[in-house]
């Protein structure tokens, strides 16, 4: 040990040190008295050595105890690793099986895209030829609806050429009627008187 140690480098050695036999424990732990004493000069108790190997017993039991806890804690360590290991092993399993989840999943969707993009093409092939077949219906219906037209002008171009001679026709008729019938009084009047 060194010349002049403090309690607390004594403490150390003793608790940490665990190669020291027990001779060298007891001369740590005398040297840890001695400290002690020329601290507290004025102490009424004094140790006795079997009073020092009775505390020296205690503390290497404890010191023992220490390093059985410590012992165990460190295998609850390893088991608490080996445990946590095995469920990051787990949830790395997991994490694959979703990803080829995800993987089959896209190329699902990518399937089913492709085929509402085919089924788009042929709705829009479907809508250009029915477009073009309104239109040429439509084009049909007004060529009819020209066809009518005409006839319905020349129609009533002849009936209103029927109407005008039907019309000269009454006009001439009551013309004649009427000069007949003024004629005809004034015929009468002149016999009359």
């Amino acid at each position: 040990m060194s010349t002049n140690p403090t309690r607390k480098d004594l403490i150390k050695a003793i608790m940490t040190n665990p190669s020291l036999n027990d001779d060298e424990k007891s001369l740590l732990v005398e040297e840890f008295i001695n400290e002690i004493n020329k601290e507290y000069p004025d102490l009424k108790y004094h140790a006795t050595k079997q009073d020092i190997s009775e505390v020296e017993l205690k503390l290497t039991k404890e010191i023992d105890n220490v390093r059985l806890e410590i012992e165990e804690v460190r295998r609850e360590i390893k088991e608490l690793d080996l445990k946590l290991t095995k469920e990051i092993d787990n949830v790395r399993l997991e994490i694959e099986e979703v990803r080829k989840e995800i993987k089959e999943l896209d190329l699902k969707l990518t399937k089913e895209i492709d085929n509402v993009r085919l089924e788009i093409e042929e709705v829009r092939k479907e809508i250009k030829e029915l477009d073009l077949k309104l239109t040429k219906e439509i084009e049909e219906v007004r060529k009819e609806i020209k066809e009518l037209d005409l006839k319905l002008s020349n129609k009533i171009s002849d009936t209103k050429t029927d109407l005008i001679k039907w019309v000269i026709g009454l006009f001439t008729l009551q013309t004649g009627l009427l000069v007949g019938a003024i004629f005809t009084m004034f015929k009468l009047f002149k016999g009359l008187h």
